[in-house]
């Protein structure tokens, strides 16, 4: 028996974690491929915004306006070759957000008892 706290309504469904791994300026992210909503290529931001002095951009996709958030708390400077957007919920309340990135790779599948999926999906269940 595994001790993975994955969602109960996908468990059954598979025997690995798919995942969307995004690099930005050097670092990696992996993200589980069940909370990427879209991955855009070549973004278009409508405007910039500032939250606690750092620099975003936004992307205008009627109906949603999407931050564009930088992973490691820093500022954007300069468009994305990509952007990786992620849905979320709270409650009966849905959200887009997304991270910039300078390549993406989408082929990474984990075994669902290998020891950092629960680290991965944390922030996303």
């Amino acid at each position: 028996m595994y001790a993975n706290k994955l969602p109960e309504s996908i468990l059954s469904l598979f025997d690995t974690l798919q995942l969307v791994e995004l690099e930005w300026q050097g670092r990696c992210v992996q993200i589980p491929k069940f909370a990427v909503y879209a991955i855009l290529d070549k973004p278009v931001f409508d405007r910039y915004s500032y939250i606690d002095g750092k620099r975003m951009g936004i992307i205008q996709l009627e109906p949603y306006q999407i931050p564009v958030l930088d992973p490691f708390s820093g500022c954007i400077q300069k468009v994305p070759d990509h952007v990786v957007v992620i849905s979320h919920n709270k409650g009966n309340r849905f959200g887009l957000f997304g991270y910039p990135a300078d390549r993406v790779r989408d082929q990474i599948r984990l075994s669902k008892q290998h020891r950092a999926v629960p680290h991965i999906v944390r922030a996303f269940c």
